[in-house]
């Protein structure tokens, strides 16, 4: 009876998760490729192409319990940035530095961290701004860094948003249950986070 809760449990955390797929990005997305319908019709193409992978990984994310590749993940990630750039024009631009990438990972544990950089970093700095990942090999473990150069915000002052919160807190149980590892956070209000 343990065992099937906790299973519940797990399904549940993972559930309120994709439930977090912020509304402004599909929002903004599909109005992106209404746009795009009356002005380029093959860039529109190509978003519903894109859009159509991201929702797909999301959604098949809801039964799977187990690591995935960082490749994997690294392409999802560029797909939703792909979509974020269409809707943000220029304001939003991204860097991969990855030196490293055959390593496994919990589903969906950077993506949403990445989206926390565009949304609350980037979007809310007037011009828009840069988000960098890349990955290093230790000795000991793999390191991921997801860092923007957005408005950044004081860690110990409490949001008013909960769903970010929760959305990190999830990925942060799932990394440290799932794989061993941990998952800190650092910004500087006026100059940007790092993940």
């Amino acid at each position: 009876r343990v065992e099937k809760l906790e299973k519940e449990l797990e399904n549940e955390s993972i559930a309120l998760m994709i439930s977090q797929i912020q509304p402004h990005f599909l929002y903004n997305t599909l109005d992106t490729i209404y746009y795009l319908c009356g002005t380029d019709a093959g860039k529109a193409q190509k978003a519903v192409e894109e859009f159509s992978e991201y929702l797909r990984v999301n959604l098949s994310t809801l039964s799977s319990r187990k690591l995935v590749s960082f490749e994997s993940e690294w392409k999802h990630v560029e797909t939703y940035l792909k979509l974020e750039k269409m809707s943000s024009e220029d304001e939003l631009q991204y860097v991969f530095d990855i030196q490293v990438s055959h390593f496994m990972i919990p589903v969906l544990s950077v993506q949403p961290l990445v989206e926390n950089a565009v949304k609350h970093g980037l979007g809310k700095k007037r011009g828009g701004g840069t988000v960098l990942i890349s990955t290093r090999e230790f000795s000991d473990r793999y390191e991921i860094v997801v860092k923007d150069d957005g408005v950044g915000f004081d860690v110990n002052r409490k949001t008013q948003d909960k769903r970010v919160h929760i959305g990190i807190r999830n990925v942060k149980e799932r990394i440290s249950s799932l794989c061993g590892g941990t998952l800190e956070i650092t910004s500087i209000p006026g100059e940007g986070t790092t993940a």
